[in-house]
């Protein structure tokens, strides 16, 4: 099995280094997964054009091309963001706003999908952006994990949240696996 991780951050915070370790935990049960940074990508908005309804798949020539192939090639995918103003972050929505053609059924997809979130607060807001990544799974037709949920970040080192996400990756392996290690 294949993990494609979307994270919604810069490649040297918290949610990235939540991608790396959780990937780790994965890797001991032979998932291998990619990570991708849309904030380093050249990725615009969806516009709404329609094309996406038709044969041809989303118009728009930019790197969501990528992201579109490690999607229907991987049986898991990871949303990872940290919470901005109770939801996830622009660079997130935007790749999600983008799966129009997942929604026309035009694309193929994960069988699963789950969460990496980290807010800052000691009570951030993670309700906003569960509901909207569960809508995504659904829609897509994935069946939703659950997810990882780090608060109080503003206080923490970047190490501190490494031992979860790699724990948590390890769980979700052992039940796409059948390995408990």
């Amino acid at each position: 099995m294949k993990a494609l991780i979307i994270c919604g951050s810069r490649k040297d915070g918290f949610t990235a280094e939540m991608c790396r370790s959780f990937s780790e935990g994965l890797r001991i049960h032979g998932i291998s997964s990619e990570i991708f940074f849309p904030i380093d990508m050249h990725i615009h908005h969806c516009t709404g054009c329609g094309l996406c309804s038709g044969d041809a798949g989303c118009g728009i020539p930019d790197d969501m091309d990528l992201i579109f192939n490690a999607f229907g090639e991987s049986g898991l995918v990871i949303l990872a963001t940290p919470i901005r103003f109770s939801g996830p972050s622009s660079a997130i929505k935007t790749v999600i706003d983008r799966f129009q053609p997942v929604w026309f059924g035009k694309a193929g997809h994960p069988h699963y999908a789950a969460a990496l979130l980290v807010g800052g607060s000691p009570d951030p807001c993670f309700a906003n952006t569960i509901s909207i990544f569960k809508a995504f799974s659904a829609t897509a037709g994935m069946k939703w994990l659950g997810h990882l949920e780090v608060q109080d970040a503003d206080v923490k080192k970047v190490s501190d949240v490494s031992l979860p996400s790699f724990d948590y990756g390890n769980d979700l392996g052992s039940l796409l696996t059948g390995n408990r290690i």
